[in-house]
C-alpha cells in the first residue's frame, strides 16, 4: 500500500476500524467479503496476509468459524458519529468526501459531543464549498473585499443566491435566506469568543444546511 494511503489513515488495522465505525461488522463478514470492501469502498488493498493479521489483532472484532473459513463480527458498536446515516445523506458524503476528508473527519469527532466545535465546522464547509464553486467556475474573486482578502459568510451567501450557473443559481434564494437566518454560522457569532452554541441549536436546522451543501455540490 502507498504512503500515499497511511498518511490519509488508510493503514490496514485504520481501515477495518473506519469500516467497523460504519456498521460494517454488525453482521458477519468472511475474508473475501472484507478484502472487496476495503478495495471498493476505501481503495485499500493490502496482501492476503497482512490483512488476515490486521484482523487477528483488531480489538473490536470477534473471530468466528474454523481456520480457513473463519468470519468477522464487531464485539461493540461503534459510539463514533456516521455521518452518513446520522446527519447528511449517503450521496452528500461521497460528494463531499474528496475535497472535505478532513472537514468530515472532525465533524464525525465533535457532532452530539460539541455543539461550538460542530458550529465552526459547519461553517467552515459551508465557505469553503462556495468557495470551490466559484472558483471551479472561474469566478472565485468575486469573493474578495477591497483589501484582497475573503468576505464574509452572509455577503458569500449573497453572492451564491446572486449568480448562476447554466441559468440556476450557486444557492436557491430561498436556502441563502433560511442559512443567513442560522444564527450560529453568521459572521458575529463566528468572531464572538463568548459565543457557546449548544447542540440543541444546531440540530433543528441541520435540514436547511444539509440543503445548502446539496446545492451546492452538484457546481462542483
Amino acid at each position: 500500500m502507498s504512503g500515499k494511503k497511511e498518511e490519509l489513515g488508510h493503514s490496514v488495522p485504520g481501515a477495518l476500524k473506519e469500516l467497523w465505525t460504519a456498521g460494517f461488522f454488525s453482521d458477519e463478514k468472511n475474508f473475501d467479503q472484507i478484502q472487496k470492501k476495503l478495495g471498493h469502498h476505501l481503495g485499500c488493498n493490502p496482501p492476503a496476509g497482512t490483512l488476515r493479521m490486521a484482523l487477528m489483532r483488531a480489538p473490536f472484532l470477534t473471530r468466528r468459524g474454523p481456520k480457513g473459513s473463519r468470519s468477522y463480527i464487531q464485539r461493540t458498536a461503534s459510539t463514533r458519529i456516521t455521518l452518513n446515516k446520522e446527519i447528511f445523506p449517503a450521496e452528500l458524503i461521497e460528494a463531499l468526501e474528496k475535497e472535505f476528508q478532513y472537514e468530515l473527519e472532525d465533524l464525525r469527532l465533535n457532532y452530539g459531543k460539541s455543539g461550538t466545535c460542530t458550529a465552526f465546522l459547519l461553517r467552515k464547509i459551508l465557505e469553503k464549498l462556495i468557495f470551490l464553486t466559484f472558483a471551479k467556475n472561474g469566478i472565485a474573486d468575486k469573493l474578495k473585499d477591497p483589501n484582497g482578502g475573503f468576505i464574509g459568510l452572509n455577503a458569500m451567501l449573497k453572492m451564491a443566491a446572486g449568480h448562476t450557473v447554466h441559468g440556476k443559481p450557486f444557492l436557491m434564494p430561498k436556502t441563502a435566506n433560511e442559512i443567513e437566518g442560522i444564527k450560529f454560522l453568521g459572521d458575529t457569532s463566528a468572531h464572538n469568543p463568548l459565543v457557546v452554541v449548544s447542540m440543541g441549536i444546531i440540530k433543528p436546522v441541520m435540514p436547511f444546511i444539509v440543503t445548502a451543501y446539496s446545492e451546492l455540490v452538484t457546481k462542483l
